[in-house]
């Protein structure tokens, strides 16, 4: 069974261990309290602004706005866009559009599917548009956590 110790520094109970599991303090060390501390290191100059906010990551911070910004209009527009041009294209307001699409089609070996090569673009610009557009807001989410961790991990600035 192990013992409780009562740290001499916070007053917090740890049992068994060699360092306090509150502050740190060194238990058992003889009567000398040792206070753990992280190792000192070079650390990124930041800078601030006026109203006292870093302005460490305004890189990052622009290029994730942007990134979003972009991923949405792709996303959507690319959608929208898609949808669009079959209802036009099935309409008949872009014959040279289908023929284009009908004579490709024939080439794949595919051309007895009367209008297939209108839903092959319509599927892949739904396809492209959703791959592209997340991938965008994907690396906006990325630009993101790096300042977050970055931010959590150095308190001390």
């Amino acid at each position: 069974m192990q013992q409780t110790v009562t740290c001499p520094n916070c007053g917090s109970q740890s049992s068994g261990k060699q360092f306090c599991t509150n502050c740190g303090t060194a238990l058992g060390g003889g009567g000398q309290e040792q206070v753990w501390e992280p190792p000192a290191g070079p650390s990124a100059p930041s800078v601030v602004g006026k109203a006292g906010t870093r302005q460490k990551h305004i890189f990052l911070g622009a290029a994730a706005i942007i990134f979003k910004i972009f991923g949405w209009l792709v996303l959507g527009g690319g959608i929208l866009g898609s949808v669009g041009v079959a209802v036009l294209a099935a309409q008949g307001v872009m014959p040279g559009l289908v023929d284009l699409l009908d004579r490709g089609m024939a080439i794949l070996g595919a051309g007895e599917l009367a209008g297939a090569g209108l839903a092959v673009m319509v599927f892949a610009g739904i396809i492209g548009s959703l791959v592209c557009g997340l991938g965008f807001l994907a690396f906006a989410e990325l630009c993101s956590a790096v300042i977050a961790i970055d931010d959590n991990t150095r308190e001390g600035e």
